[in-house]
C-alpha cells in the first residue's frame, strides 16, 4: 500500500485514537485531530514510540477557521490530505420535549456540520490529485433509538452526507463511504451507564448479552473497516455503510 497522508477527527481518544493507530502502523503519515491537544499528542507519541509517523492538530471541527487552519497545518507537516476520516463526536443525550435547542445545535454542530466543513477543506486537493478516500464514522443510532433526537439526526445526516458526496465526487476519484459501529467501549459508554443509572461493569454486562456475537466492540473492530473503505484496490465501492456492531443486521 502507498504511503498516504491521512488526517483523523476525534482522535485523542477512542474509536478516533484506535483509527489513527490503525493507519499508521499500515505506514500512512497520520494527522491526530481533536479538540483536546493533550489527548492528540499523547495518541501521536504512541504513534511515534510505535515507528510510525504522526502530528497532533487542534481543532473545533464545527468551526470554519479552525478546519481551514487544522487542514493547513497537515499540509505543512505532510502535504495534502488524501485520506480523510470524519469521527469526531459527541453525545448530549435527552428526551426530545426535554432537549434543550443548544443540545441539539451542539451535536449537529460537530457531527454534522464538521463532516461537511472537513469534507469542504479536504477534498479540492484530492480532486486535484485524481484521488481520495473519505471516510465518515456514523452509528447503528442512525437508524433509531430512544432519547437522543439529536444524535439519531445527525448520524442519519452523515449517512445522507455520504452518499450524496459519493455521487458528486465519484468523477474525481474521490470514495466516500461510512461505518456505522454498534456499542464500542470508549468513553462514551460511561455517559451512556450513568444515564441508565447502571455501575459501568453492570452496564457492559447487559450490553454485551444483547449484542449476538456475544461481545462489546473495540475501536480496533471500527477501524478495520475503515481501513478497508480506504485501501488502493477499494476504488470501486463508494456511497456505502457497513454496520460494525455484533448483529447480522443494522
Amino acid at each position: 500500500m502507498q504511503s498516504r497522508v491521512a488526517l483523523v477527527t476525534g482522535a485523542g481518544s477512542g474509536i478516533g485514537a484506535g483509527i489513527a493507530q490503525e493507519l499508521a502502523e499500515l505506514g500512512h503519515r497520520v494527522a491526530v485531530v481533536d479538540r483536546n491537544l493533550d489527548g492528540a499528542r499523547e495518541v501521536a507519541a504512541r504513534i511515534g514510540e510505535a515507528g510510525g509517523q504522526a502530528v497532533a492538530v487542534a481543532c473545533d471541527v464545527s468551526d470554519p477557521a479552525s478546519v481551514s487552519a487544522a487542514v493547513e497545518e497537515v499540509r505543512t507537516a505532510f502535504g495534502p490530505v488524501e485520506i480523510l476520516v470524519n469521527n469526531a463526536g459527541f453525545a448530549k443525550d435527552n428526551h426530545p420535549l426535554d432537549m434543550p435547542l443548544e443540545d441539539w445545535d451542539a451535536v449537529q454542530g460537530t457531527l454534522l456540520r464538521g463532516a461537511f466543513l472537513m469534507l469542504k477543506a479536504t477534498a479540492p486537493a484530492m480532486r486535484d490529485a485524481g484521488w481520495g478516500r473519505i471516510v465518515n464514522i456514523s452509528s447503528i443510532s442512525a437508524i433509531v433509538q430512544g432519547e437522543r433526537i439529536n444524535y439519531v439526526a445527525a448520524k442519519a445526516g452523515v449517512e445522507g452526507l455520504t452518499r450524496g458526496a459519493a455521487l458528486d465526487l465519484a468523477p474525481h476519484g474521490i470514495t466516500v463511504n461510512a461505518v456505522g459501529p454498534g456499542t464500542v467501549q470508549t468513553g462514551m459508554t460511561v455517559v451512556s451507564a450513568a444515564r441508565a443509572g447502571r455501575t459501568m461493569e453492570e452496564h457492559l454486562e447487559v450490553v454485551r448479552e444483547s449484542i449476538p456475537v456475544g461481545r462489546i466492540g473495540t475501536p480496533h473492530d471500527i477501524a478495520r473497516a475503515v481501513l478497508f473503505f480506504a485501501a488502493e484496490d477499494a476504488d470501486f465501492v463508494t456511497g456505502q455503510v457497513i454496520y460494525v456492531s455484533g448483529y447480522p443486521h443494522g
